[in-house]
């Protein structure tokens, strides 16, 4: 089995660009409802050229907000207003800035065991697949948990 075989097509991209603001929005619009409270969403982020330059995930999008609340107190934290300010100190941040710089993709040929290994080694939740540095699928873990262990599921 290949990369290929178990790799999705159809997933959101964002440019190296994108406000981040704008991102979460297009996070909630692709795995905002309850069908996908156990996925692993994330966007890929593409340079101008529209080849891979990372991804963005909802961890990292966390990070950032706790990094930029600093050392604020835990009481503080509760308060509605606090969450609107600084999601307004964080919104116009650029997706580039924040992002995970991924480095490690596989090719749609890349056999199922080596991308498991990768999956293992780096404890990812999904890996680009690329093809003349270009995007062209995704592949979450558990979709290849379910390739792999299919005759468990009968």
């Amino acid at each position: 089995m290949k990369a290929k075989d178990i790799m999705v097509t159809d997933f959101p991209v964002v440019s190296l660009q994108t406000p981040l603001g704008e991102a979460v929005r297009m996070l909630r619009k692709n795995f905002g409802d309850e069908s996908y409270l156990n996925a692993a969403p994330g966007l890929v982020v593409v340079n101008d050229s529209g080849e891979l330059a990372g991804v963005l995930s909802p961890l990292t999008i966390i990070k950032t907000l706790l990094d930029t609340a600093g050392g604020t107190g835990v009481s503080a934290a509760t308060d509605a207003a606090f969450f609107e300010e600084l999601c307004g100190r964080v919104k116009e941040k650029l997706v580039g800035d924040v992002m995970d710089w991924q480095s490690i993709s596989v090719t749609e040929d890349a056999d199922i065991l080596d991308v498991a290994d990768l999956f293992v080694k780096n404890r990812f939740q999904r890996i680009p697949v690329v093809q003349n540095n270009k995007v062209v699928g995704i592949i979450y873990r558990s979709r290849l948990l379910f390739a792999m262990a299919s005759p468990l599921l009968q």
